[in-house]
């Protein structure tokens, strides 16, 4: 914790010093980046800020009760850019990819007065006070408990719950990798503070709608084994999304599906969003490092989690995503 003392230090000091603040995460926000995004919104509230949370892309449903004063705002909704964006500081939670927030780029934070980023996912080293970046963490969720509990920040309901929401998502309901004694000893006192931990999880996990049960079973119809039956590879087209009546924010979840068996040790989910913007998701178990993979297509991650946007066809990307898994199991 010492190492990112300073770093805390200047984001507190900067925070405590300046009005007017635009929080924003990654496209299709997930359950750590509309976490992070509720507990920080809370936070600088309480702290009579005048802040505004606004992303590139829609959050799925079953985050709504997160967003306790009707505060978060799309970009492609015909949001309206303040005027003074120049005296805004944008907050990049949970990607420290500029490319990786969608129009918020160029739109907002190429005019703001300054940006601040706190992440845990892996990236090239960064050592500029503004950004925070703890690769070690479970989540940007456990970041920002470390970040509220160095300025002395009361932690009321509404932001434990964030909190825990961003830690179970992130964490798998604390079976990931990441998992620590210390992402326990935070839940622990997230619950103290009224959390229900069965709530959260029917939220998260037992919430979708029968258009996403729909969807679920299209994709898994899509399910090709590759490399003695260790990769596990499925597919979403922007008509499957269309023909079930479904959102592409709801097949979030579906990439976990084949790592339920004990033979696949990689899993990847290639998907179109309703534009036909296609993206490649990939998760892993032991030592395949699909960080690795990503980056290479300017993407990120962690090593078991990862992803990026394809700037190629189905197919070609399909077969070079393939290619680069060879070398694990050959």
């Amino acid at each position: 914790m010492e190492l990112y003392n300073n770093k805390f230090r200047y984001i507190t000091d900067y925070i405590l010093n300046n009005d007017n603040f635009i929080i924003t995460a990654h496209e299709t926000p997930d359950g750590d980046a509309i976490g992070s995004e509720s507990a920080m919104y809370s936070a600088l509230k309480s702290l009579g800020k005048n802040v505004k949370v606004v992303n590139a892309d829609s959050m799925a449903e079953r985050y709504t009760f997160l967003d306790y004063d009707n505060s978060f705002q799309v970009l492609q909704n015909n949001y309206t850019i303040p005027k003074d964006i120049e005296k805004y500081t944008l907050i990049i939670l949970d990607t420290n990819d500029i490319y990786n927030i969608g129009g918020i780029n160029e739109k907002i934070l190429s005019k703001a007065k300054h940006h601040i980023i706190i992440d845990h996912h892996e990236s090239f080293e960064k050592t500029t006070d503004n950004i925070l970046i703890m690769s070690n963490a479970s989540s940007t969720c456990e970041i920002l408990y470390d970040l509220f509990d160095f300025f002395s920040f009361e932690i009321d309901f509404n932001v434990a719950q964030a909190l825990f929401v961003g830690i179970v998502y992130d964490t798998g309901s604390f079976i990931y990798p990441k998992t620590t004694a210390k992402t326990f000893r935070i839940a622990y006192k997230l619950v103290s503070k009224g959390v229900l931990p069965n709530d959260i999880y029917s939220r998260i996990y037992e919430s979708n709608s029968v258009s996403a049960l729909k969807l679920q079973a299209k994709v898994s119809s899509t399910l090709k084994l590759y490399y003695d039956q260790h990769v596990a590879v499925q597919i979403m087209l922007k008509e499957t999304i269309k023909e079930c009546g479904a959102l592409y924010e709801e097949a979030d979840a579906i990439i976990n599906t084949p790592l339920k068996s004990k033979t696949i040790k990689v899993s990847v989910f290639f998907k179109e969003n309703s534009e036909g913007v296609l993206r490649c998701s990939m998760r892993s178990k032991g030592s395949i490092d699909v960080a690795a993979i990503a980056q290479i297509f300017n993407g990120g991650g962690h090593r078991t989690a990862a992803g990026f946007k394809s700037r190629y066809p189905l197919e070609e990307i399909k077969e070079k995503v393939l290619k680069m898994l060879e070398v694990y199991f050959n």
